[in-house]
């Protein structure tokens, strides 16, 4: 029973009225009141001095059930921490051990009692002592998560390397602590160092042959290029490492390449090739191929022994002949010049920021805009944008295989990543005597005649009825081309779809129900075609004129370039030329830079910024940029089909 301490407010009011009654008890008022009075008080402070007993012992109950699942809670988490299957323990910021589980005291070797109170650091070899206490004192001071490999050394026990994640934690009734998990990884570090070691006994016996000898990974870039090909070709390791080889001719690599594919024993065969050396001289060689495979049939490589013609001690193998028509591919008539190193540039130097996927992606349109690029065009290894963007090889592979279902890129046996097909050309139409106008009017283009001006046989196949064209692009210089193109030159019906943030799939329907044909950049393909092709509506890809991006490019080699713009992406798409780096961008809007601008120095100016810019400039080009009309039979075959249709219907 608790005394009346335990209810000081009950105490408080109680004294004042004791003393009181003490003073009226020596007064007139008769003592057989006043203890009336006072046994009525004194009983009423009783009942009150029982609730606040019954209220104490359910507080006290209270205490001891939160108690007991505090308690149980503590000991549940104790056995989580003592059952880990992993290695857990925890230590002060200065590496002194607090606690460890039963699977960390198995690791060192030592009692869980007698690891409490000792500095982790006595574990740790001296030579590898001063690396982990400075790794311990960043993981004290960053407040974030650390993960690294050391070697732990228990007495009686052999050295073993652990993969150490370590966390900051500040628990409420304790000073701050770091959290360790340790992962024991000396069998995978053996078997890595054993791979390397096998790998580098073979770089060794291959370097030291006085065979040229060339080691090509699957995508068929160079993994090993021995000091022999380096005496025979003039490349060093260094400059051809991750690249194709440098001193075959596209053609000599198709059937190196062929020839490897065809042989699945693993046998080799004998290639002829005339090879180029660094300096420019020219070598007849046989180059030995022989197809690498791993146990289960899988292509590891090729490997390629080179020899001057006539050297060699086995015969050539006849059928390298026969495959030179199959591998020789013309390259397309009119494309701009784009070198495979310029290529490269401008593939990987999109990607070393942002989002991999979605630079590759425009890296890969920019070309094929620019008329660089051509479906089945060899792209950047897997290994070489790795290398040059600092990207784990799986995440390249992953982008890469994204963009392969888009239809970007594709991804062959042998011949590594090229790029994708594109969507299928505009059907074409339905007699040969409209076939037969569909390349008279896209000659028509070529040269610059409008199709309302030609004779009437042409009229009545062509003003029948007007194409409706969606022209879709991501930018206002885009945009403005495209219509301008196909509404003055072709007299399509234009309507703008700005595809800036992606178009919304609803909206991208309702626009092609109204439409006969959609016309896009490479830059915007991948967002349209499926909604295309439920709609049942025609795509037509257009590229950049090559003769304005050879005007381009030619003025870049001699020296800087200014492009006037409306959009600042564009402007980008520009910097994908050869030499874009020199390309210096120039938006409309900015009146005081193109105040600046002196009249006397050529610029490029798009469509959309001619409407903007007030002042007379030297052009360049006189319209720019304008499209190729290497697309113009696709533009005219559905021109000739919409009438044709027309005419049908009217008859």
């Amino acid at each position: 029973m608790p005394d009346h301490h335990s209810n000081p407010l009950l105490a408080d009011s109680l004294l004042p009225r004791f003393s009181q009654l003490r003073i009226e008890a020596g007064g007139p008022q008769p003592r057989e009141t006043l203890l009336l009075e006072s046994l009525g008080e004194l009983e009423c402070a009783i009942e009150e001095l029982r609730v606040t007993e019954e209220e104490l012992r359910q507080h006290q109950g209270l205490l001891a059930e939160a108690w007991q699942a505090a308690e149980s809670t503590s000991e549940w988490n104790r056995d989580l921490f003592e059952g880990a299957a992993e290695c857990m323990l925890a230590t002060d910021l200065g590496g002194l051990i607090r606690d460890v589980n039963r699977a960390a005291s198995v690791l060192f070797g030592v009692r869980p009692e007698h690891l409490r109170g000792k500095p982790l650091a006595v574990f740790v070899p001296d030579d590898q002592r001063r690396e982990f206490r400075m790794r311990l004192d960043r993981a004290g001071k960053s407040g974030e998560p650390m993960e690294w490999e050391l070697l732990i050394a228990s007495r009686g026990q052999a050295p073993r390397w652990v993969e150490a994640r370590v966390a900051p934690f500040a628990p409420r009734t304790a000073a701050a602590g770091l959290h360790w998990t340790l992962r024991d990884v000396t069998s995978r570090r053996a078997a890595d160092e054993s791979r390397t070691e096998a790998v580098e006994t073979l770089k060794l016996a291959l370097n030291a042959s006085d065979r040229a000898t060339v080691l090509l990974d699957v995508d068929g870039t160079v993994m090993l290029w021995t000091p022999a090909a380096e005496s025979l070709l003039g490349w060093t390791e260094a400059e051809v490492a991750g690249a194709r080889v440098p001193a075959f001719d596209e053609f000599a690599e198709r059937v190196i390449d062929r020839v490897a594919a065809q042989k699945t024993g693993g046998e080799a065969a004998r290639v002829p090739v005339r090879a180029r050396t660094k300096d420019g001289a020219e070598l007849d060689l046989e180059v030995k191929v022989s197809p690498l495979a791993g146990a289960a049939g899988t292509s590891r490589g090729t490997v390629l022994h080179l020899a001057l013609e006539g050297g060699a001690d086995e015969e050539i193998v006849p059928a390298a002949g026969a495959l030179e028509a199959q591998a020789a591919q013309p390259a397309p008539g009119g494309r701009a010049s784009w070198s495979e190193a310029e290529a490269r540039r401008v593939l990987l130097s999109v990607s070393k920021g942002g989002d991999l996927m979605e630079a590759l992606r425009q890296g890969i349109a920019a070309g094929v805009y620019l008329g660089h690029l051509r479906p089945g065009d060899r792209l950047p290894s897997i290994r070489e944008v790795t290398r040059h963007t600092g990207h784990d090889h799986r995440y390249v592979s992953a982008a890469y295989r994204r963009l392969a279902t888009e239809g970007v890129v594709e991804i062959r046996t042998r011949h590594g990543v090229v790029v994708g097909s594109g969507p299928q050309p505009a059907e074409a139409p339905e007699n040969e005597t409209a076939a037969w106008l569909a390349g008279v009017i896209g000659q028509a283009a070529e040269v610059q005649v409008k199709v309302p001006h030609l004779p009437d046989l042409v009229r009545k196949w062509t003003a029948a009825a007007a194409v409706r064209c969606l022209c879709v692009d991501g930018t206002e210089d885009g945009l403005a081309s495209l219509t301008a193109e196909l509404g003055g030159q072709w007299g399509f019906e234009t309507r703008r779809l700005n595809a800036a943030d992606g178009p919304r799939r609803d909206d991208l329907l309702m626009a092609l129900r109204e439409a006969d044909l959609v016309v896009t950049t490479p830059f915007h393909v991948a967002a349209v075609e499926s909604a295309a092709r439920v709609a049942g509506v025609p795509v037509v890809v257009l590229e950049a004129s090559q003769d304005f991006v050879a005007a381009a490019e030619e003025r870049l080699r001699e020296g800087p370039l200014t492009a006037v713009v409306v959009d600042p992406s564009y402007g980008e798409r520009l910097r994908c030329m050869a030499g874009g780096e020199r390309l210096n961008v120039v938006l409309a809007d900015d009146v005081a830079a193109v105040e600046a601008l002196d009249p006397a120095e050529p610029v490029l100016l798009t469509r959309a910024a001619q409407q903007k810019v007030k002042r007379s400039l030297r052009l360049l080009a006189p319209v720019s940029p304008s499209f190729s009309s290497s697309r113009a039979g696709d533009l005219a075959a559905v021109l000739i089909r919409r009438n044709l249709s027309a005419l049908r219907m009217g008859g």
